[in-house]
């Protein structure tokens, strides 16, 4: 159970956020000024989304070390935003960087035809850091797939992390059959280490596939 409440506690905490995201949005400004409310976000501060991220953290892991923490290319509890920003200067993305209430680095979509010119294109990869600095989370979108598409770019996700991590927790199918024949119909799989966290989900929410892609380091808390 206390797993559970712990696992729903790292859910709140990100609707809280969507929510956030939402009310600074040209829809959502007018309603904060309205209500003459200042943003909500100023009012959490970095430490407290760390500490709700790692709780949501403790109850997923296990005990277990991975032998292997991969993240698109990044170092995870190593990497500093300088080394992101030179790394996104490098490929050509352009990215934006907030603070509050926790600090990301949120780069679109330039710079993919540089790395992979026939690879579909990516909506945004994000970078999130602890309060002292780290890069403790890397996650890349791709909303706007065909299936074939989805199938195969999480076919190659499974095989780079199951060569460096052995086989995963999957659920559901990958295939393009099956991630065509209806709304939510979704793949995933899932590693859960005592030191890191790896998340890849394809989902058809209708007309297209979204694929999702996230690492996260499971250190500390």
């Amino acid at each position: 159970m206390k797993r559970l409440l712990l696992a729903a506690l790292a859910g709140l905490a990100t609707a809280f956020f969507g929510l956030v995201a939402i009310l600074h949005t040209q829809f959502g400004r007018p309603v904060l000024r309205r209500l003459g409310v200042a943003c909500p976000a100023m009012k959490v501060s970095p430490a407290q989304v760390e500490s709700v991220r790692l709780r949501g953290v403790a109850s997923l892991r296990s005990v277990a070390p991975s032998p292997a923490r991969p993240a698109l290319g990044q170092k995870l509890d190593v990497t500093r935003a300088a080394d992101v920003r030179a790394w996104a200067g490098e490929h050509g993305f352009a990215c934006t960087e907030s603070i509050r209430p926790a600090h990301v680095l949120k780069c679109g979509a330039a710079g993919v035809a540089v790395l992979d010119p026939k690879a579909p294109p990516t909506d945004q990869i994000a970078f999130a850091f602890a309060p002292d600095g780290r890069l403790i989370g890397v996650d890349r979108l791709r909303s706007t797939l065909t299936p074939p598409e989805a199938s195969r770019l999480f076919g190659e996700a499974a095989e780079a992390l199951g060569a460096a991590l052995g086989p995963a927790e999957l659920a559901g199918e990958a295939t393009p059959a099956y991630l065509a024949g209806g709304v939510m119909h979704t793949a995933r799989l899932a590693y859960r280490f005592s030191d890191y966290l790896a998340t890849v989900t394809a989902m058809n929410v209708g007309r297209r596939v979204v694929l999702h892609e996230q690492y996260e380091s499971a250190r500390g808390g």
